[in-house]
């Protein structure tokens, strides 16, 4: 798709310090050429006004090229069924008649447990998926019913992650970061997660007790 294609539409992020990055254009540059990709900076709020505006903008422009007779991807980092907001302008091209085929990715989860070797449920275990908002109280209660928790989004409840660590010493915790990148780190050890500056690009594996 990416090879057939005459635009990539790639999201760009942009953290609180005005700095930019893509990871998807890293990925996707092997089958991708530079002149087709277009970019467009999302800043990251939980105000989604500013985003939902560059989405809108996004829009716009993919229903242009398409009735010009253009083919057009959007690529996005992971699987965009999980957690990926870029599906309003999916949904939006859909309410104008535009087609849309969605092609499955890799889950960050299921890259990081792969990477480990993790079986990440087995037999009876249930799972669970937390977007970065959970709590002391929430996790234990997870943990101690069976369930496998993953947490994404980590950055924005490493507190709570490293509190949790330090009231229960015996959990077992998988960290991870920048999961299939050169920069791919993983460990178990709560010490090294405890000292650690968790960035964006992590997540952590917590297994019942």
């Amino acid at each position: 798709m990416l090879r057939e294609a005459d635009v990539v539409v790639v999201p760009v992020t942009e953290s609180s310090d005005g700095t930019t990055k893509s990871r998807a254009t890293d990925i996707i540059g092997e089958w991708c050429s530079t002149e087709k990709i277009q970019r467009y900076v999302l800043p990251m709020q939980r105000n989604r006004e500013a985003v939902m505006q560059v989405y809108d903008r996004i829009c716009h422009e993919v229903a242009e090229w398409y009735h010009a007779g253009q083919r057009v991807v959007v690529a996005v980092e992971g699987d965009v069924s999980i957690y990926a907001s870029i599906h309003y302008v999916l949904d939006q091209l859909l309410q104008k008649n535009i087609p849309v085929v969605q092609s499955p990715g890799i889950p960050s989860f299921i890259a990081a447990a792969a990477s480990a070797g993790l079986s990440l449920i087995s037999q009876r275990q249930r799972m669970i998926v937390l977007p970065g908002d959970t709590d002391i109280d929430g996790l234990r209660q997870l943990l101690t019913s069976g369930h496998v928790v993953v947490v994404m989004k980590l950055s924005q409840c490493q507190q709570v992650l490293k509190d949790y660590l330090r009231q229960y010493p015996d959990t077992m915790c998988h960290y991870f970061e920048n999961v299939g990148t050169a920069e791919a780190f993983h460990t178990t050890a709560h010490d090294m997660i405890l000292s650690r500056q968790i960035p964006y690009f992590s997540l952590c594996v917590l297994y019942p007790l």
